[in-house]
């Protein structure tokens, strides 16, 4: 397996891209943040789910993400890729942005994932007398934090920083969300889905046994976090791993038509770097594979 490199899916319509419809575990969080400062909202929003509105963004394209400076944004630009966080100036006359040239990619650590990941910061405000800053993950979806949660990464550190990139795509099955589920997680389909990902069968016959889905590329034992349910009413998948302090991820998530009945399959894996040719071929054929069964 080759080497790594640093470390993470719903639509924008049903993400968590606000307070209001983030996770329980999550209202807890800000439940707890808003007793100890009870002016504002905006710290501590998780929602690594939001591909549509925030996409995996390759290291080496991370300077070009769309952003705001010296301003807070409109309320239409909040709701776009260019920022996050919409503040009512009426309810806060003395918001205003931080005096930071953005973007920038910081080090937080992610209670979820257990583990530290890499971000791309796109917004930093001043509230009734807290720093805030939103940011968006590199392998999708966007979050909040205080400023104090997150350690900017010199210029230095940016560029020793490799090249990995992401897998990154989407493919429509016509066939229900319910049978595409099955047919990625259950084994009764493993061995027809396991020869296109574990060409060389290195993998223990027991391998399904401990996973969440009919896919493999790296040792269980290096996870760090799992989940594989419905999400927000859509079946959702999110692996996270550490190897050797180097952070790795896969996201699968399905969007039912109800109309069509056809199914969105959107798939995030990585980042990989010397690999990443052979993993995206890898990932495209298990996709295609994952669409047969399911529409026979």
């Amino acid at each position: 397996m080759k080497k790594l490199l640093i470390s993470t899916v719903l639509t924008a319509i049903v993400g968590c891209s606000t307070a209001e419809n983030q996770p329980a575990q999550e209202k807890e969080k800000q439940k707890e943040e808003t007793t100890q400062n009870p002016t504002h909202k905006y710290g501590g929003w998780y929602c690594p789910d939001n591909l549509n509105g925030f996409p995996a963004v390759n290291l080496k394209e991370w300077k070009n993400v769309p952003v705001i400076n010296g301003r807070l944004p409109t309320e239409e630009e909040a709701k776009s890729e260019k920022s996050l966080i919409f503040v009512d100036r009426n309810l806060y006359p003395t918001a205003k942005a931080m005096d930071i040239e953005l973007p920038k990619l910081a080090k937080f650590y992610n209670d979820y994932s257990k583990k530290t990941e890499v971000v791309i910061i796109i917004q930093a405000i001043e509230i009734e007398g807290d720093s805030i800053i939103g940011f968006r993950y590199l392998n999708g979806g966007n979050g909040s934090a205080h400023y104090k949660e997150v350690t900017f990464i010199s210029e230095n550190e940016v560029a020793t920083i490799s090249n990995a990139q992401f897998v990154s795509f989407n493919i429509n099955i016509n066939a229900s969300d319910n049978k595409v589920w099955e047919v990625m997680t259950q084994s009764k389909f493993t061995s027809k889905l396991q020869p296109l990902f574990d060409i060389k069968d290195y993998l223990n016959k027991d391998w399904k046994t401990k996973s969440n889905i009919n896919y493999n590329y790296t040792s269980l034992k290096n996870m760090t976090s799992e989940y594989a349910n419905k999400l927000y009413g859509c079946w959702y998948i999110q692996n996270d791993y550490l190897i050797d302090n180097i952070g790795y991820v896969e996201k699968f998530l399905l969007l039912r038509d109800e109309e069509t009945n056809q199914t969105e399959l959107k798939i995030v894996c990585g980042p990989f770097k010397d690999d990443f040719e052979t993993q995206q071929f890898v990932l495209h054929q298990w996709a295609e594979k994952v669409k047969e069964l399911s529409e026979e």
